[in-house]
């Protein structure tokens, strides 16, 4: 290996490649293992619908992908999650007029 450069030696090519490395892999590695912890948010999902409010459901899943106001004035929110082999799993939220949450019916993800 041959170095034109002064500034440029064996030591730095090889420090700058191993935190190349080591920014690539966590980047790579990252999304698949928070890939594998999907599943138990989708059970954690279903299993609050009917105890938790509005408020503490943005807290804990985020806002919903879609929104509607019914005659009656009650709520109506679609969610998407990826879950196992990431597959998209949607869920329509019914809420009453406390903004309480009552129930919940699987949907097709858009």
């Amino acid at each position: 290996m041959r170095y034109n450069n002064n500034w440029t030696s064996p030591a730095i090519v090889v420090t700058t490649r191993v935190l190349r490395l080591l920014l690539f892999f966590p980047g790579v590695l990252l999304p698949l293992l928070l890939s594998c912890s999907h599943e138990p948010r989708v059970e954690e999902f279903e299993a609050r619908i009917g105890q938790i409010a509005q408020d503490d459901l943005i807290r804990r899943f985020g806002y919903p992908q879609r929104l509607k106001k019914v005659p009656l004035g009650n709520e109506v929110w679609d969610y998407e999650f990826l879950a196992g082999n990431s597959r998209c799993v949607g869920y329509r939220v019914y809420f009453d007029e406390d903004r309480r949450s009552q129930r919940w019916e699987r949907m097709a993800c858009r």
